[in-house]
């Protein structure tokens, strides 16, 4: 194992004593324990090691795995020096109870402070990625783009370090950590105090990134890391960058001149002010920071043929630019998956499950990872089939074996030629409700048994995608009992993961919001609805649509014109409705009422199947002859297709089979959120009793 750098953040987290200590009462003298671990040791019957992460100048710290928690986590061993005396480990013990109360993705979680089997041990979040600095040593320089995102986490991590009422005192790039999920974490509570006890002005930080009343041990504040923030994304930016000491010292000098020689770009006046000597002329917080960066709007080429907001449908793999606010989700999922072999995601409907899989956990796979996704629709053996076909080539063996996946043993020797291809393969089936909704019992506890074959025969990670009430369904199928011990629950981002999932994709095409204000009664507005994600991603795709080119704005005028998140939906569903016509709204009622299950969810159909019930139910009636009524039929259904009410895609045929294709509602949240539609349910409803 090759040595672990000693600047890692983790060695240092937790374990700085701020101050200088005066001698007290000592504690029992203690042997200064250093890296007495090895591999594959169980601490205290609790805690596997793994591996040396890094040194540092208070102790070490390891990666282990929690046989209780069923997590890694990140292990500092406390070195013999912090029990010289009472009040040094006082002191630590202060700095765990203060970081365990700080609850954010962008900051490293802290567990607790352990004694196992003679060790005095910090654990905390395993944060498995790369510093700051180690991405600008390689990288250089940022794109504005690029760092935009990285400060928009950064920033929201200090905000809620300053809201659980500690000041960081030690920001820098260093403890700065970037993970392959795109989380950025903010590292090392060593230097962490609260608000009362900052203001006793302890000196200590890391001289260069002191703020001046920070350096002359005065008291500090939120303006204090705020100062220390101003200087880590002025080096994001520097057009020398960083790759050495050297030029990271020429870079410090030139930000403490009077005035300070700050980067030429958008940023400059922001950051001038966030650096400003005297803290009453800084932002007073990390968050008003972060939003004078969103006022800086700069064009993005080609911004103006992109599509930021997915509205109705879900993002694509193509769309990962584009989605925000997942990451630790991400992380959490890819870790199960090292250890799982059949696990779900379970969410409301509007929660945003497809997304998740397809632009955020398809595209932070691993190296070496294939995978496939699929739907069942009404036909799920029909649909892994399509999906694996890719993936089988110019395989003639393979093909045939496709063809007759509904038999297990050609669909484990299918799967299995798949899985030599790859290290690990990820087979996700996405929306598994419709296993139930569209398949008789037969066909579902067929398919149920074949998933549950290739998790355990094939060596395949099989991951369900589904709406949390039907979970139940799965109990009944012997073979997925074991999805019930790996679940993630997926539910709407809210908080700072809400706003930046608004406004990110937007700013990441030179775009910005008209107003703060907006910005907040659009999040009031869906923070407590289940289907939250596609109402707002609806609306903001609507603001996108009618965005102000000249100004880069997406405007007040349009958000009120629209009626705000709630009033957009329906809004929209009843202009489509008024260009139909009234003499075929009986038609688009139609449409509806068999492209819902009786269990309210949605229902995929074959666009002939549906076509065919106007020839039917309306020939016979004499009023309009069959030929005109598919006509019309067809003309309303693509109407409603292009208003992206109900979206249509192709399935491939089978050996001489003609393609099909299929029409569903776009999305379950039109179920609940058009007052119309809820409506018609009604009537069906009581007209069926």
């Amino acid at each position: 194992m090759s040595a672990p750098p000693d600047d890692d953040p983790r060695a240092a987290a937790v374990t700085s004593v701020p101050g200088e200590s005066t001698p007290t009462e000592a504690l029992p003298e203690r042997e200064d324990r250093v890296a007495s671990f090895s591999p594959g040791e169980i601490l205290g019957e609790r805690y596997r090691i793994e591996a040396l992460l890094g040194r540092g100048g208070m102790g070490e710290v390891w990666k282990a795995y929690d046989l209780k928690l069923r997590v890694e986590v990140a292990l500092k061993t406390l070195t013999g020096k912090l029990f010289s005396d009472a009040r040094a480990f006082e002191l630590v013990r202060r700095e765990v109870r203060a970081a365990r109360e700080v609850v954010s993705p962008n900051v490293c979680r802290i567990f607790d402070l352990v004694e196992v089997d003679g060790h005095e041990l910090v654990s905390m979040e395993y944060i498995d990625g790369a510093t700051l600095l180690g991405l600008l040593r390689e990288k250089g320089p940022l794109e504005l783009r690029a760092a935009s995102e990285i400060a928009s986490q950064l920033l929201a991590g200090l905000e809620a370090i300053h809201g659980a009422g500690l000041v960081h005192r030690d920001v820098k790039p260093e403890n700065v950590m970037l993970t392959r999920a795109g989380r950025v974490v903010l590292m090392d509570f060593g230097l962490a105090a609260r608000k009362a006890d900052a203001a006793l002005g302890l000196r200590a930080g890391t001289p260069a990134y002191m703020s001046p009343e920070q350096a002359q041990g005065e008291g500090v504040d939120a303006r204090t890391d705020v100062y220390a923030a101003g200087l880590v994304l002025a080096e994001m930016i520097c057009a020398e960058g960083l790759s050495d000491e050297s030029t990271r010292q020429t870079l410090w000098k030139a930000l403490r001149h009077d005035p300070p020689a700050m980067p030429e770009s958008p940023w400059r006046p922001i950051l001038l002010r966030a650096v400003a000597k005297d803290r009453e002329e800084r932002f007073d917080s990390a968050a008003a920071l972060a939003r004078a960066l969103e006022e800086v709007a700069f064009r993005v080429e080609g911004a103006e043929d992109q599509t930021p907001y997915p509205g109705l449908s879900s993002f694509k793999e193509q769309d990962a630019e584009f989605f925000f606010g997942r990451e630790a989700e991400v992380e959490e999922v890819w870790k199960k998956l090292e250890h799982a072999s059949l696990l779900g995601i379970i969410g409301a409907s509007g929660s945003g499950k497809s997304s998740f899989v397809r632009a955020g956990l398809i595209p932070a796979k691993p190296d070496g990872w294939g995978h496939v996704i699929c739907q069942p629709g009404n036909r799920p053996f029909a649909a892994l089939g399509q999906a694996l076909l890719p993936e089988v080539g110019r395989d003639d063996e393979a093909m045939r074996e496709l063809i007759g996946l509904e038999d297990p043993k050609l669909a484990l020797s299918a799967i299995g030629r798949w899985r030599r291809r790859h290290d690990e393969v990820l087979l996700i089936v996405d929306q598994f409700e419709e296993l139930f909704t569209q398949n008789t019992p037969e066909v579902q506890s067929r398919f149920a048994s074949l998933l549950g074959r290739v998790a355990l025969e094939a060596a395949v990670h099989v991951l369900l995608a589904m709406r949390d009430d039907f979970l139940i369904h799965c109990q009944s199928q012997r073979s997925l009992k074991p999805v019930f011990s790996e679940l993630t629950a997926l539910g709407p981002p809210t908080g700072a993961d809400l706003r930046r999932a608004l406004l990110q994709p937007a700013l990441a095409c030179g775009y910005r919001f008209a107003d703060e204000k907006m910005v907040e009664e659009m999040l009031a507005e869906v923070t407590r609805e289940r289907g939250a994600l596609p109402l707002i991603a609806f609306t903001a795709a609507r603001l996108w649509e009618q965005r102000d080119r000249d100004t880069g704005y997406l405007t007040r005028e349009a958000y009120d014109g629209m009626g705000g998140v709630g009033g957009a939906l329906a809004q929209h569903a009843e202009a489509t409705l008024a260009l139909i016509g009234e003499q075929r709204r009986s038609i688009v009622r139609e449409f509806f009422r068999n492209l819902v299950t009786a269990q309210g969810t949605r229902a995929t159909r074959d666009v002939e199947e549906l076509l065919s019930l106007f020839v039917v139910s309306e020939s016979l009636t004499g009023e309009v002859p069959a030929v005109e009524s598919r006509a019309v039929a067809f003309e309303v259904l693509q109407t409603l297709i292009d208003a992206r009410l109900l979206t249509s895609f192709e399935l491939p045929g089978g050996e001489g089979e003609p393609a099909r294709r299929r029409v569903e509602i776009i999305h379950e949240s039109l179920l609940t959120a058009w007052p119309r539609l809820v409506r018609w349910q009604a009537q069906d409803a009581d007209g069926a009793k």
